[in-house]
């Protein structure tokens, strides 16, 4: 209602006087783009949820952070050494599936930077004498990482049929 009277006001100090409708387009333009500028979106007042907010921003990129640095290590062991097709699905699903969420301390303290030393070291040797040792022990991270994937799927199934009980259980109340 308020804008449809301001809307009259300006048609009919138009009418009256239309060289004023310049400064009343300047001053309205004005106006929406101090509007805008202040409104940028939800700004919240109190200090407790900015200082959640910071919170969940630094949790988030250590999440992430935490993504990149496993990702980059089973990377780079492709690019050294590389993975068969079987071992390539298998780390492929790993990463898209995020599995190693409980292994992450293990992987990245002493399982990937080990066989990247060794890979390292057995590049340098020409593959002779280490090539059998490092394909074992990719193999054997290849085959925790199948554990993990199907630990992660048995988990995800039960909780689905827990969850379907609870709401048959609920539906029969």
């Amino acid at each position: 209602m308020k804008l449809y009277i301001i809307l009259a006001l300006t048609a009919i100090v138009g009418i009256v006087f239309p060289k004023s409708l310049y400064i009343v387009t300047a001053l309205s333009l004005t106006k929406i783009i101090f509007e805008l500028w202040q409104n940028r979106g939800f700004r919240p007042k109190s200090k407790e949820f900015k200082e959640i907010a910071k919170i969940k921003n630094r949790h988030q990129k250590k999440v992430e952070q935490k993504h990149r640095f496993i990702e980059d290590q089973i990377a780079y062991i492709g690019q050294i050494w590389g993975y068969n097709k079987q071992q390539e699905v298998t780390v492929a699903r790993f990463l898209e599936y995020k599995a190693y969420t409980k292994l992450y301390n293990r992987l990245t303290a002493s399982l990937i930077p080990q066989l990247i030393l060794l890979i390292e070291e057995c590049n340098a040797r020409d593959k002779k004498g280490c090539k059998a040792d490092v394909n074992r022990r990719l193999r054997e991270l290849t085959n925790i990482m199948r554990e993990e994937l199907k630990k992660e799927h048995s988990n995800k199934k039960e909780s689905f049929e827990t969850s379907l009980e609870v709401f048959d259980y609920l539906l029969k109340e």
